[in-house]
């Protein structure tokens, strides 16, 4: 079986607004301002359309095992700009513009399918997929996020992929069941003018992503839930050398390296139990439904790194020493959170 199709996207840019041009410079520079338009309210200040084709495939090997197959293409007209891979109210989304083109992303997959045991009791599956862009943004060293209207003299763009492989397996009935899942992936960007124009792993690059869940009844009233999560330590920069000027610690990266640490990983266990309402009075089934939920967020208490960050000491330092630094761990959540609900329908 084939399934195929195409899609015509546009994206029309109007005013009003103040469109700036830039000065050419070195890749990895800021651009100085050229020129500046005032546009009008209404009035259209670029077009940009894309064809997006996309197609798929799957071929019966037998009743339980198949192997699908599909690509397709992307166009991506608002843009996320940010230097964290959590979503905060900081984070700054623009537009495609004169100076910033659409991203445009071609994806393509291959996996194998397969069904076990009784009645289709278990699946499990394996799935390969390679992805490359181009126009994927990025921004300058010391580049000024925020409430910066020349934003776009500190933005560069390039090629970017990701590949990778995704395994699946999953028990759907039973007293126990659930599904476990696992990726093995690498995501990267290539930018003329950062990394020395080497490729270098994005910050939502995660080389292990592991999930489990699991679901289990203990009565016909009480069932019992687990979810557990394990992810890579995402891509971050790091200084590599410094200089002490005039008693400051000044952090400096040798190599104008582009995320070239990675933070420790990120792994969390959640537990909780559930109890069902009798569904049965005076020998009917009730006609409202309620069940209580205790559950523990972070079991274990693991104090997951949101970031990193070095400090100079604050202590005095005899002349002569060297100035000592210190590295500093932020997590958001960094303890057991428990947690009680009562849930009903009617």
């Amino acid at each position: 079986m084939v399934d195929y199709g195409v899609r015509f996207s546009n994206f029309n840019y109007f005013g009003p607004g103040t469109v700036y041009n830039y000065n050419d410079t070195v890749p990895g520079i800021r651009k100085s301002v050229k020129s500046e338009k005032i546009y009008n309210s209404g009035e259209s200040i670029v077009n940009y359309h894309n064809w997006e084709p996309r197609a798929s495939f799957k071929a019966q090997l037998s009743s339980s095992a198949s192997i699908k197959g599909s690509y397709n293409r992307m166009a991506q007209y608002l843009h996320l700009i940010s230097n964290t891979t959590a979503s905060n109210p900081l984070d700054v989304w623009n537009p495609s513009t004169n100076n910033i083109k659409p991203e445009i992303g071609d994806q393509y997959t291959l996996g194998y399918f397969r069904n076990l045991g009784k009645e289709n009791q278990y699946e499990v599956s394996m799935e390969g997929y390679y992805k490359r862009t181009k126009n994927q943004i990025d921004y300058i060293d010391g580049a000024d996020l925020l409430l910066n209207k020349y934003l776009e003299g500190d933005l560069l763009s390039g090629l970017g992929r990701a590949y990778g492989l995704e395994f699946f397996a999953q028990k759907k009935s039973g007293r126990l069941n659930g599904w476990v899942s696992y990726t093995l992936g690498h995501t990267e960007l290539k930018v003329d003018g950062i990394n020395r124009n080497n490729w270098y792993s994005t910050r939502y690059d995660q080389r292990h992503n592991i999930k489990v869940a699991a679901f289990y009844d203990l009565t016909k009233r009480w069932s019992v839930s687990a979810n557990f999560v394990y992810v890579s330590g995402t891509p971050t920069t790091f200084p590599t050398s410094r200089y002490v000027v005039q008693g400051i610690l000044i952090p400096y990266n040798a190599n104008d390296s582009r995320n070239n640490v990675r933070l420790p990983s990120y792994n969390r266990l959640d537990i909780a139990f559930r109890l069902d309402r009798k569904r049965m009075k005076n020998g009917k089934e009730r006609k409202n439904q309620s069940y209580w939920v205790f559950s523990a967020y972070n079991v274990y208490a693991r104090k997951n790194p949101f970031s990193i960050y070095f400090s100079q000491s604050d202590q005095r330092i005899p002349p002569g020493q060297p100035i000592s630094s210190q590295a500093n761990q932020l997590s958001i959540i960094g303890s057991i959170v428990p947690a009680i609900s009562y849930n009903f329908k009617f």
